[in-house]
């Protein structure tokens, strides 16, 4: 009988320490397997939203300056208003290259809007922001209409939504991108102007005066890149000397969300190393107890002729057959627990996420095999060795006493 053979039988009526061995490679491949994968997703989100920021500054508010990084990193819906007429002053500012004014409108939670959700509108003769990407990343052409939706969002029955009263048809699709933006509708202002006017009716004030030229006199914030070769942490300071607006700088948000991502990063590692020391540790011991509860099995074995040699693989090709079997069971049921709820783990986390592609999920089974398996592998070593050097008369006496 081969080797794999009389190992296979021996699991398929083993012990509870073989048991033992497969659900703790479940526990170790889980672990390895779903750490790897939200790590790989924070990674990408991160890098979506630096290619997506587009401005080194905003100007918004005072007191607004966490709704905006809601709107980028979470999409959270959020509606603010300042006056426009600070645009020019920003314009004139010595180290400023372009300025683009942008409208936050939060959708109502109501039978006057299909979905609450985040409307931006921007500009088209000023902005450098939101058309460069949008104009490359259409997923689906819907042919004309006026809303430019995200990933996320939901549409009705004849890709259209309704906001305030008023259905627009939707223009496209946008690919996801694993930030706030799969959650938001893109508009120009011309569309902004009647939403606008629309939302004065239900109730929803934006900026003062009348239902017409809102978009010309009030905005929700001011998107500025500068030159090359200038400080935007200078140029920040000069803005904030006015005292009635709030500043982000782009390179200090990406450096929280990159702070935040880096602590889960090293967390989950740590978690990871730490799981697998221990399941190595308890998979050596249950090893070890496994070969001396079967002293009397290897003094068989060992006058029907077998080697230390075949003892030690055989004892080692048991603890890989389990540690495999746990590997695929915990990658699958990990598999379950992180892609259908991806969308809500984002949401828990309050970062970008965006996940992994074919190629980098195989790469992550292959690596939390890998791992499960030489956790079961190594002990399996240490307990064949010392089966396999144990004196065979001494094993004989064990077994009949």
């Amino acid at each position: 009988m081969k080797i794999r053979e009389v190992a296979i039988k021996k699991l398929i009526y083993g012990s509870i320490g073989a048991s033992a061995v497969f659900l703790f490679a479940l526990l170790l491949s889980f672990t390895v397997f779903a750490g790897r994968i939200l790590d790989s997703s924070l990674t990408r989100g991160m890098e979506n939203l630096r290619e997506r920021l587009g401005a080194d500054i905003a100007v918004v508010p005072k007191g607004s300056e966490n709704s905006y990084q809601g709107i980028i990193l979470s999409g959270e819906p959020v509606e603010c208003s300042m006056d426009r007429k600070l645009e020019e002053e920003l314009r004139a500012m010595e180290g400023v290259e372009e300025v683009t004014p942008v409208i936050y409108l939060a959708s109502l939670n109501a039978s006057c809007c299909s979905v609450p959700i985040q409307i931006i509108g921007y500009d088209p003769e000023t902005d450098f922001v939101t058309s460069p990407w949008i104009s490359e990343d259409y997923s689906l052409q819907l042919g004309g209409g006026d809303l430019i939706a995200g990933a996320n969002i939901a549409l009705d029955g004849n890709n259209t939504l309704t906001f305030f009263g008023r259905t627009y048809d939707v223009r496209a699709r946008l690919n996801r991108t694993g930030t706030g933006m799969d959650k938001s509708v893109y508009v120009t202002f011309d569309v902004m102007e009647q939403m606008l006017a629309d939302a004065r009716e239900k109730g929803i004030e934006f900026g003062e005066g009348s239902d017409t030229g809102i978009t010309d006199r009030y905005v929700s914030a001011f998107l500025i890149r500068v030159e090359d070769g200038t400080d935007a942490e200078l140029i920040a300071g000069k803005i904030m000397r006015n005292g009635e607006v709030g500043v982000v700088q782009s390179r200090n948000m990406l450096s929280s969300v990159t702070d935040g991502i880096s602590l889960i990063s090293k967390t989950l590692t740590v978690i990871t190393w730490v799981m697998a020391v221990i399941v190595t540790l308890v998979t050596a011991i249950l090893s070890v107890f496994r070969v001396n509860t079967r002293r009397k099995e290897w003094a068989v074995f060992r006058m029907m002729g077998a080697s230390e040699g075949w003892i030690l693989r055989l004892i080692l090709l048991e603890n890989i057959i389990m540690s495999l079997a746990g590997a695929l069971l915990g990658i699958i049921l990990a598999s379950l627990a992180v892609f259908p709820f991806s969308r809500m783990i984002a949401d828990g986390i309050g970062l970008p996420y965006y996940g992994p592609g074919a190629t980098e999920i195989i790469k992550v089974i292959v690596f939390s095999i890998l791992i499960t398996v030489l956790s079961g592998a190594l002990p399996g070593i240490i307990a064949g060795a010392q089966a396999g050097k144990t004196d065979c008369y001494v094993l004989m006496r064990d077994g009949e006493s």
